[in-house]
């Protein structure tokens, strides 16, 4: 057996979509989201498990619209109800992958370019950091705002917009939510961070978009028809 798991969360309201439907449901290039996210990772092939999780109410459409596509590996793929925030479900994710495995990938359902090179770079880089983030250096001039005037100017070669997948050995993680209760934590790694431990970060993927709002589905598009 594989010692890796994967959870993605994908129980959220979509709120800013602007759409009746959880944005993981909605098509890009003619499939679900969420179907080009597990998709990679089944692609990938090292993954024991896949815990996706969401909400209960749509269990129903994730076995008509996305299970069936996955049918020659269906055992891997497990649904895990979530909770009221994200950490909430998350953890929720962790806990229902079986204790033997010893990492865990995390990765946001609504990230649908995920790459198999940066799949396989987070699970080397984790088994020697034991914690493990992506992010992309920033772009744009960053300042500290404060009352609509500028405060301060942060150094870009410092700053990284943080992505998913993290990775983290399984124990390390489950320690991490444990131990910190607030539900407004902004990442896992930000978790483990509280702990006092070290998060390496690996150079992310500009292409590796989350969808948000429906100006992103288009972009995210483009980039899987230039793939194929």
């Amino acid at each position: 057996m594989h010692s890796v798991g994967i959870v993605i969360p994908a129980a959220g309201q979509s709120t800013r979509m602007g759409r009746s439907i959880n944005k993981q449901f909605l098509n890009l290039l003619g499939k679900p989201i969420l179907y080009h996210t597990i998709k990679s990772f089944i692609d990938w092939g090292k993954a024991a498990e896949i815990v996706v999780v969401l909400n209960p109410d749509e269990f129903k459409k994730f076995e008509e619209k996305i299970r069936p596509f996955f049918s020659d590996c269906d055992q891997k793929i497990k649904l895990c109800t979530g909770g009221e925030s994200r950490k909430e479900s998350v953890y929720r994710g962790i806990k229902f992958l079986s204790e033997a495995l010893e990492y865990v990938i995390i990765h946001d359902g609504a990230r649908p370019l995920l790459t198999e090179e940066l799949i396989e770079l987070s699970y080397q880089s984790v088994q020697k950091y034991d914690a493990v983030s992506c992010g992309v250096k920033v772009k744009d001039t960053i300042k500290i705002v404060e009352n609509s005037f500028s405060k301060k100017t942060l150094n870009r070669d410092s700053l990284r917009a943080v992505q998913t997948p993290q990775a983290f050995k399984t124990e390390l993680i489950i320690s991490a939510h444990q131990n910190y209760k607030d539900d407004k934590a902004l990442d896992d790694a930000s978790l483990v961070e509280e702990l006092g431990e070290k998060v390496f970060i690996l150079n992310g993927d500009y292409n590796n978009l989350k969808i948000t709002t429906a100006e992103d589905l288009k972009p995210a598009e483009v980039i899987l028809k230039e793939r194929d």
